[in-house]
């Protein structure tokens, strides 16, 4: 029996449905083929999740994003999300919006709980923003916006550097170094002669100083010599002074103390002022004596005695 040709158009065109329907639900990243089970989750903002964004699990895809809508102005964003029915979760499990990396594209994380209750098919599944990735983006968004202002800067100093005038200022500094090199360069030719001499003089010193070398040698002996003797008569030397010294004390001691003769001159008023007058005495009688020599002294030829 032949198809009508209305028949073959109509079941060409439920073909052409089909396959667009798997299309679009491939392009969505929704496996027509395997069974899935439906989430609703609440957040208050959508933080640019999309339709088709993966939904991961331990960094594997477990399903997409289905659907991101506003039932109402003041409620929250409500995303729907289809994960393989064979990835059974706790009603407890957490699902995060965070991005997958650091070049962008959102995507939702599943962070299993421990409850030993399961969620079923339909029910609605707990949701938070994990803004870790997006502070890190904007701390090196923002530290190399100040690098390439930095660069900037640096790269505008150095063409104001290399402007016209410097270059040429640059060249003639430049031109100058070779001058001054090859003035260097002349002036030490021009005194090597001078530098071979000096040279031939340190020679003969060296050779003088080779030749003294005995007589250095002795008198650094006879130093020794003297060096040990030193140190062997320095010691007494020593002791002796201590003991003059000592003996220096006692002496000193005694005569403070009115010891002896010495002692009792240096301490008694009385024996002072005795020979200060006796002193005195005599120097009175001398006196006299020089004046009227006849009084002390009498002399006669005959035996006469002066009145």
């Amino acid at each position: 029996m032949k198809m009508k040709k209305e028949v073959k158009v109509g079941i060409f065109g439920i073909c052409i449905l089909i396959a667009t329907y798997w299309g679009i639900s491939f392009l969505k990243g929704v496996d027509i083929l395997s069974s899935h089970d439906t989430y609703f989750i609440y957040f208050e903002k959508s933080d640019n999740i999309e339709i088709s964004s993966p939904v991961l699990l331990k960094g594997i895809k477990v399903g997409n994003v289905t659907n991101v809508e506003i039932p109402d102005i003041h409620e929250n964003i409500k995303v729907t999300i289809t994960v393989q029915s064979k990835y059974k979760l706790p009603d407890n499990t957490v699902a995060v919006i965070a991005s997958k990396s650091m070049l962008g594209g959102k995507a939702i994380l599943l962070e299993i709980g421990d409850s030993p209750n399961m969620l079923s098919d339909g029910s609605e599944m707990k949701g938070e923003i994990d803004n870790n990735m997006a502070e890190q983006i904007n701390e090196v968004k923002d530290k190399l916006m100040g690098a390439v202002d930095r660069l900037s800067t640096t790269l505008d100093g150095v063409n104001k550097l290399l402007n016209d005038e410097n270059i040429q200022n640059l060249s003639k500094t430049v031109e100058n170094i070779r001058n001054v090199s090859s003035n260097v360069n002349n002036i030490v030719i021009a005194q090597s002669k001078k530098i071979d001499d000096i040279t031939s003089n340190l020679a003969a010193v060296t050779g003088d100083f080779k030749e003294m070398s005995p007589q250095l040698k002795q008198t650094m002996s006879n130093l020794a010599v003297i060096s040990d003797s030193l140190s062997t008569s320095f010691p007494l030397l020593i002791t002796q002074a201590h003991k003059t010294i000592e003996e220096l004390d006692l002496t000193i001691a005694a005569i403070n103390e009115s010891k002896g003769s010495v002692g009792k001159l240096f301490n008694d008023p009385a024996l002072y002022d005795n020979l200060t007058n006796a002193t005195n005495n005599l120097s009175l009688l001398l006196q006299d004596l020089k004046a009227h020599p006849s009084r002390y002294v009498s002399f006669s030829l005959f035996g006469r005695k002066d009145k």
